[in-house]
């Protein structure tokens, strides 16, 4: 016999849950609001706490990161190479004119650069030059017996173009490979010419030991006297073959100091395939 007791219970729960369900949705609803607005309070003062009151922190944070992070230097660099760095404009003699030079600086380790200079003289630049900077490279560039290049104000630096290059160090060693030797200055006694014509020369051996053949390398000769820059030249070796050994000279016609010291600077861009002969 069922139990009267129990089914008048279970009735009874029954119907205070249908009598009362509109106003246990109602709190239901109200408490998911309450806990909604919550969160929402939480985040906004979480993202207030972040971003104004504790913005300096994070700053400190972040960059202890990056200085901790020895690669994070070059890892920027490889995404983007820094500009090129122009110092130590001046200016040297040459005869009635003047020679312009400026030294510059590549500080990308994987970056190198093509452009054009030019150098700004009074409302004037002179004509357009093509230039090149390897990798980490220090380099001096100029313009040769200018009109009033004593008053040059600017070096113009522009149609910059990159090339990254990761084992550049590796190229370099396979492709710039030129032996100088008998590197010789000889003053204008020496030559004959007499105390009238101011005229003097650099004479050099340059052998290429490099597998490569090249349609032409550019030597630049620096004269020092007394630890000074005294006098710039260039001369072009014209095809220069693997295993070629070639004499070069340049002149100087200026009235020159006491030269002490000589430097010749081979120049050839080896990232640019136009340098090499074909087979």
């Amino acid at each position: 016999m069922p139990d009267r007791g129990l089914e008048e219970k279970q009735l009874s729960a029954a119907y205070w849950f249908v009598t009362r369900k509109l106003l246990l949705r109602k709190i239901l609803v109200i408490v998911l609001i309450i806990l909604n607005v919550a969160v929402f309070a939480a985040l906004v003062y979480y993202l207030v706490a972040n971003l104004f009151l504790g913005q300096s922190g994070y700053e400190s944070n972040l960059s202890a990161v990056v200085l901790a992070n020895p690669d994070y230097a070059l890892l920027r660099e490889s995404k983007l190479p820094s500009s090129l760095q122009v110092a130590n404009l001046r200016t040297l003699p040459n005869s009635t004119s003047f020679d312009i030079l400026a030294d510059l600086n590549n500080p990308n380790a994987v970056w190198a650069a093509t452009f054009n200079y030019q150098f700004k003289i009074g409302d004037n630049v002179t004509p357009v030059k093509k230039g090149f900077i390897f990798p980490a490279e220090s380099k001096t560039v100029f313009n040769l017996d200018i009109d009033n290049g004593n008053l040059v104000s600017q070096l113009i630096l522009s149609d910059v173009v990159w090339q990254k290059e990761i084992d550049f160090q590796t190229i370099y060693k396979d492709r710039f490979r030129f032996d100088l030797s008998g590197v010789k200055f000889i003053p204008s006694s020496e030559l004959g010419l007499g105390q009238k014509l101011s005229i003097s020369r650099v004479q050099f051996d340059v052998s290429n030991s490099s597998a490569f053949n090249y349609a032409n390398v550019n030597f630049i000769a620096f004269l020092y006297s007394a630890g000074t820059l005294a006098a710039i030249n260039q001369v072009s070796s014209g095809d220069l073959l693997s295993g070629q050994t070639k004499n070069l000279e340049t002149t100087f016609f200026q009235k020159l100091p006491n030269i002490d010291s000589v430097k010749v600077v081979p120049e050839v861009n080896i990232l640019d395939s136009g340098v090499f002969l074909k087979f």
